[in-house]
């Protein structure tokens, strides 16, 4: 089994997004997709951060805090307050949609597929950040 990249986990929310693929249509049934959903664009989202700092600070990447991770990327080395303030915002709503409280609501449909295009498109930042430095 392949280990699961930031794109492979858009591509498995966006499945449960559309009720496709081999869980999609169950999901839909159960009613636990949204939370599953939050939970993959987050994981994608954290795997962009982790695989950005392996390419430009190696020493970062084995830091096992992801908050400080995330705090790194305003500095000298990170893609700019920006980018890293749209992060910040992004794993905060999805981790708050991940944990599940009797007295919330899941997110809608809407909610995460706006989170699911922003999350490809931090992604997306954090690469092209990397190859602006070159």
């Amino acid at each position: 089994m392949t280990a699961p990249t930031p794109r492979r986990c858009l591509a498995a929310a966006d499945q449960l997004l559309r009720g496709a693929g081999p869980l999609g249509a169950s999901a839909v049934t159960a009613g636990w997709w949204p939370r599953a959903c939050a939970c993959l664009i987050r994981l994608a989202l954290e795997g962009g951060i982790d695989d950005y700092w392996r390419r430009v600070q190696p020493a970062v990447a084995g830091c096992r805090q992801g908050r400080a991770k995330q705090l790194m990327l305003r500095g000298r080395l990170g893609p700019g307050a920006e980018v890293a303030r749209r992060i910040t915002y992004a794993w905060s709503t999805l981790s708050a949609a991940t944990h599940h409280h009797c007295y919330e609501l899941a997110p809608t449909a809407a909610e995460l597929r706006r989170l699911h295009r922003e999350v490809a498109a931090l992604l997306h930042r954090l690469d092209q950040g990397q190859e602006s430095r070159r």
